[in-house]
């Protein structure tokens, strides 16, 4: 699609723990945690382009990298129990999988997740690679499930409301932006096409959602306190001529948005519906 570029892998992998392993409900923070070590363990150089991205004038970059742990709220897995990750590459991190799967693997079977060190084994590992439905181009109405909590700021502060889509599509548009950064010669969009859209974006209506805010707080060892992540959990409908945007909203739903993308916050799906049907799935605004 002109104006949007950007070289995305997915590894879609089938753990089988072979001895208990102890997480917590929300397990994004253990497996960021844990795969970065691992990474660290085989190759310092990968770990600092993957963890530690700067620019050549040595500001920080978006991590190229997004990990979608187990949606479950299982704390247990037991020997046998098979389990599901996701691992979403992007630019010059999608052209090098082997790396990244090396350090699942190593994470698994030398190292050990969670508190018990439970050890697992790679049952299956798939790869796709990022494309556009241009089918759905068209569509009128769509419905944005958020999976995993969605953490925006407006002033400063997380908006708890639900977001308008200026303000949503606007974030997008940010986080595709940054991730040009990291990611180098892809054109993820273009300046002028940029300013137009947020215009066209203000006549874009919300007609249903059923957001709500979600707390979780996780231990942050590398600053030894807890700290907060709560976000939005929930569904948002959105309708009028959004035919400019459905390109890098799909692209977002690969990417994630918002902030703690690198731990699986801000996974969103989309549907795409007729307008009588999505005002029908929530609340009307």
């Amino acid at each position: 699609m002109e104006g949007f570029s950007l070289e995305i892998i997915r590894l879609s992998f089938t753990l089988e723990a072979f001895e208990p392993i102890h997480l917590p409900s929300y397990k994004g923070s253990t497996f960021h945690g844990g795969f970065g070590h691992a990474l660290n363990r085989i190759s310092p150089t990968w770990f600092a382009y993957f963890y530690q991205p700067k620019s050549n004038d040595g500001n920080e970059l978006p991590k190229p990298f997004v990990i979608l742990p187990p949606l479950d709220e299982k704390q247990t897995y037991q020997a046998g129990d098979k389990f599901h990750v996701e691992l979403v590459l992007f630019g010059r991190a999608a052209r090098h999988t082997s790396i990244a799967l090396a350090a699942i693997e190593f994470l698994g079977l030398e190292m050990g997740l969670g508190y018990s060190r439970g050890k697992y084994r790679i049952h299956h590992v798939s790869e796709s690679s990022f494309s556009f439905n241009k089918a759905n181009f068209s569509s009128q109405a769509i419905k944005l499930s958020f999976i995993t909590r969605l953490r925006i700021k407006a002033d400063n502060r997380l908006h708890t409301a639900a977001p308008s889509f200026e303000r949503l599509v606007s974030r997008v548009f940010g986080r595709l932006k940054t991730l040009q950064q990291t990611c180098g010669n892809y054109q993820v969009i273009d300046e002028d096409g940029y300013r137009d859209a947020l215009r066209a974006a203000e006549r874009i209506i919300t007609t249903a959602s059923t957001l709500y805010w979600d707390d979780w707080d996780r231990y942050s060892g590398t600053q030894n306190e807890w700290m907060k992540f709560g976000g939005l959990l929930g569904n948002i409908c959105y309708h009028g001529d959004l035919q400019a945007f459905i390109p890098a909203l799909q692209l977002g739903e690969w990417a994630h948005i918002g902030g703690k993308t690198s731990f699986g916050l801000g996974k969103y799906s989309i549907e795409y519906e007729d307008a009588h049907e999505c005002s029908q799935t929530g609340t009307s605004i």
